[in-house]
């Protein structure tokens, strides 16, 4: 294992420690956030391709299969998996915010097959289901998971002895500029020291591209990779600042400001991230935000 592995490892149970379940509650208790990022990703991709539709051709779907979406979200993918089934296939979603579950069945609002929505917590799977799948994804799972190990030999138990795990996760070195210029400006408008040393400096997820087919390779005995590589293009500042700031809640500076954060400050950190966007606009004609993602293809046999 290389220093940098360990120090990206390090570094991404650090933040999943500071945020925590009460980030994940409070990021989750309404659609908003999550939208906001799924909407910008979208409308503002370089790539043709979206990262669902390459996704779903990880899936190699033929429709009949049983299907679990572990960490289901708004329905995102799973809108786009439900589209592609047929008899007798099935859908079985989880996720633990009741809120988003049922943004999802809204969401989800066509379907050739049952689909059984489950309120529960991922990190309880074998509590949750007594059955095993023929396809079982988790997608951005791993943002919010302190032991990968755990969480993958659950998902393999999950997983018919012929059927597959499609994990997808973030880069931990995916959107540097925004995290850049985040520090750059909590600096500039006296963000508190010890503020600025919690808050996340980068993404965070226990499972990345840098250790993730190590990690599935403990319980699946093939593992593919297929990266998705993409960078949003942002001609005005106003879209980026939306993601920025209603979208990733300033970086993850919300959650760990708490009290030490004044509404002044955080209206002052916006500004200048705002003012610093629109120079590199003005410089370059556009602001360039760099993505990176990987969905793993793990096969039980």
């Amino acid at each position: 294992m290389t220093n940098q592995t360990v120090d990206n490892e390090e570094r991404a149970r650090y933040w999943m420690s500071v945020l925590g379940d009460d980030y994940l509650r409070s990021h989750f208790s309404t659609d908003q956030p999550l939208a906001i990022q799924q909407l910008t990703h979208n409308r503002y991709r370089t790539n043709p391709r979206t990262l669902v539709d390459h996704t779903l051709a990880c899936l190699d779907l033929d429709g009949t299969e049983a299907v679990l979406d572990v960490g289901c979200g708004n329905g995102f993918v799973l809108r786009d998996v439900a589209s592609r089934m047929r008899y007798p296939g099935s859908i079985t979603a989880i996720d633990q915010s009741a809120e988003i579950l049922n943004v999802a069945k809204e969401n989800v609002n066509f379907t050739w097959v049952p689909v059984d929505y489950i309120n529960g917590d991922a990190r309880q799977l074998d509590t949750l289901i007594e059955t095993q799948f023929d396809c079982v994804m988790a997608n951005f799972l791993f943002h919010y998971i302190d032991n990968p190990g755990q969480m993958v030999s659950q998902l393999r138990r999950a997983t018919a002895e012929d059927g597959l795990a499609v994990v997808t996760v973030e880069g931990l070195d995916s959107m540097p500029e925004m995290y850049q210029l985040h520090e750059e400006a909590m600096h500039a408008v006296g963000i508190p020291a010890d503020v600025i040393e919690r808050a996340p400096k980068g993404r965070r997820g226990t499972l990345s591209p840098h250790n993730g087919r190590a990690i599935l390779e403990q319980e699946f005995p093939h593992v593919t990779e297929h990266p998705y590589e993409d960078w949003l293009r942002f001609d005005e500042a106003r879209p980026f600042m939306e993601f920025y700031a209603s979208g990733h809640r300033y970086a993850g500076l919300e959650k760990v400001a708490g009290d030490n954060v004044s509404e002044e400050q955080f209206t002052a950190l916006f500004l200048d991230v705002q003012q610093r966007v629109e120079e590199i606009i003005d410089q370059q004609g556009f602001f360039r935000l760099s993505k990176v993602n990987v969905v793993f293809v793990a096969r039980a046999s």
